[in-house]
């Protein structure tokens, strides 16, 4: 029950701040409702509780709440990240007509997040996604004079919209198979419903978890999102609400073990994987190099599960949160400053020493290097992987791009700069920008302990047995030391090309082979001129259907008003048109039966 209690205070918060007259104080009721909500969370006790919300005949709909070490991991994820990105908005957020709307919105998406957290079925998980899916679109257009925002916004919701149609028809189908939307209950009878009908609800579902954690090829929609603020993207798009795709993937890991259905979320894993990847390392927007980094990371978390590595991909799943945040933040401290988002346009983040040394922690941690927790959380998931030569090979590959292009994204925000305006800008920082950047350098450090602890935290009282979770991570020496070499290689070649050189820009030809966005745009735009040729033509049938129903209609009341004319009430007219009838019928059955 404790686990729902939590979600008051950011209701009382967003009610609060609905009545301020004074819009400068709305940051301090959000931050105080997200406080008061994370304090509570040491009250909440493992377990599952479930309420009857309403009956239709014999089908009870219950709202199941469940609180496992998974589940706890992420609501304290989600409320550890939302106090930060709340501190850091109000040093961001400059309009005060702005920062009602603002916070009630971070609110209402923290909730919701908080809700899909320690969701104990799919009806649970069901109106949380929605909200999710609300709140990030509001949040996406919030800078809704623009026009990029309102279309960026409406891109995330359609590609989402789609994936909540998944969703709905899966879990009707569960239902129908297991008769109950409990997990506990599926996950416990999934073994003996393994028929076509689980197949297909589990696909279904797959594709409802690729459009919420943007995998190919419903991908291009985060890149987008990049239009809302910054610590929105922070917050929801790489920190929070992407990974709940994902985070499905693990708590019903016994579903997708079906035959074949592990094989697909490797390939589209891979696949994903290596588009995003390419990408990244051709993009020049500050915020959408990262976004891209975003959909790698999910996609490898993706493919560690499919692989059976599900206690990497957790870890992987918590740590990658800390320092992808704090990307997030440096890069709305950069554009901040220095009024760009071009990398080629970007310089002097060394004139905040604070803010420039927590960034380099954060891009040491993407790309992997010792002792970050970056470092273990791909260390260890290349040791999974190993026995897959060919998946290991292009995880190694994706290795050393990764740290190409975030030591390239890195050098050009620490370029000098003679600019006397923007070095004051960045030594006049806000200090409620800078401190939670400090903060989450210093949990990229502190969370690679975690990896000596996560398997037995995760294990603890036999909550998460159907997960095959070893007792403790393990990496490989060899796999270590492999992984920092492809780094390395990665970090030097980025220095030089981009650092010492400054190339501003590579072979259009070379840009056309692995800059995948066009090729994306193109494929978007085919899909929707099939879909809009055949809802055409079935509108077309449609209308033709309904003239020919029409017509039959006309003939049929034209009939009864010719046959009405022979309803004249004479009983001696009646008489004879039985006869007559009569001796027609005779005359017919003598025809076609004697003759």
């Amino acid at each position: 029950m404790m686990a729902i209690l939590i979600i008051f205070p950011l209701l009382a918060a967003m009610a609060g701040i609905s009545l301020l007259k004074d819009y400068s104080k709305a940051k301090y009721v959000a931050i105080g409702g997200a406080v008061v909500s994370a304090v509570l969370l040491p009250l909440v006790s493992y377990g599952s509780n479930t309420f009857s919300w309403f009956a239709i005949g014999k089908l009870v709909i219950n709202l199941t709440f469940s609180v496992t070490p998974l589940n706890l991991m992420l609501l304290a994820l989600v409320s550890v990240i939302a106090i930060l990105v709340l501190v850091y908005s109000s040093g961001y957020i400059n309009s005060p007509l702005e920062q009602k709307r603002y916070y009630i919105e971070i609110l209402a998406f923290q909730a919701a997040m908080s809700v899909f957290a320690v969701s104990g079925n799919f009806i649970v998980l069901f109106i949380a996604w929605e909200f999710l899916s609300l709140t990030s679109y509001l949040l996406i257009g919030f800078w809704n004079r623009h026009a990029a925002a309102n279309r960026a916004a409406r891109r995330a919701l359609t590609i989402i919209f789609i994936g909540d149609l998944a969703l709905l028809g899966s879990i009707i189908i569960f239902w129908h198979v297991f008769g109950t939307f409990g997990f506990a209950q599926i996950l416990s009878s999934v073994a003996s419903q393994t028929g076509i009908d689980t197949t297909i609800a589990v696909l279904l579902l797959l594709t409802a978890i690729f459009t919420k954690s943007a995998q190919f090829p419903f991908h291009e929609w985060l890149i987008d999102a990049m239009e809302g603020p910054t610590p929105v993207s922070a917050f929801l798009h790489s920190s929070t609400m992407v990974k709940a795709g994902v985070f499905v993937v693990i708590l019903l890991y016994p579903l997708f073990l079906i035959s074949g259905i592990r094989a697909i979320i490797l390939v589209f894993g891979l696949a994903t994987a290596l588009i995003s990847t390419l990408a990244a390392t051709r993009e020049m927007h500050i915020k959408k190099v990262i976004a891209y980094s975003t959909i790698q990371e999910l996609s490898i978390m993706l493919v560690a599960v499919s692989s059976g590595a599900v206690l990497a991909a957790i870890y992987f799943f918590f740590v990658q949160s800390f320092y992808k945040a704090l990307l997030f933040f440096s890069a709305g401290v950069i554009t901040k400053s220095t009024g760009k988002e071009k990398l080629n346009e970007i310089s002097g983040l060394r004139y905040n020493k604070l803010a420039y040394i927590a960034t380099i922690f954060g891009a040491l941690s993407l790309a992997g290097f010792i002792p970050f927790s970056g470092f273990f959380s791909n260390a260890e998931v290349s040791t999974a992987l190993y026995s897959n030569f060919a998946v290991y090979a292009i995880m190694s590959g994706i290795s050393i791009l990764t740290s190409f292009y975030i030591i390239r994204w890195l050098s050009y925000g620490a370029k000098d700069t003679k600019n006397s305006a923007v070095q004051t800008r960045y030594m006049g920082l806000p200090g409620s920008m800078v401190y939670p950047m400090a903060a989450l350098a210093v949990l990229t450090v502190a969370a690679s302990a975690a990896f000596l602890y996560v398997g037995g935290f995760l294990n603890f009282g036999g909550y998460l047995a159907y997960l095959p979770i070893q007792a403790s991570a393990y990496i490989s020496i060899t796999d270590g030391i492999f992984f920092t070499v492809l780094i390395a290689i990665g970090a030097v070649l980025s220095y030089n090309v981009y650092y010492r050189n400054c190339v501003k820009s590579g072979s259009k030809a070379f840009d056309r082979i692995i800059y995948t966005r066009q090729a994306m745009e193109f494929g978007y735009d085919l899909v929707s001129r099939v879909m809009y040729g055949l809802s055409a033509g079935i509108a077309e049938f449609d209308s033709y259907l309904n003239e020919g129903f029409d017509r039959i209609g006309r003939v049929t009341v034209r009939s009864g008003y010719g046959i009405r004319r022979f309803s004249v009430g004479n009983i001696n007219s009646y008489a004879l048109i039985f006869i007559i009838g009569v001796l027609v019928l005779f005359v017919s059955f003598y025809f076609l039966v004697v003759l």
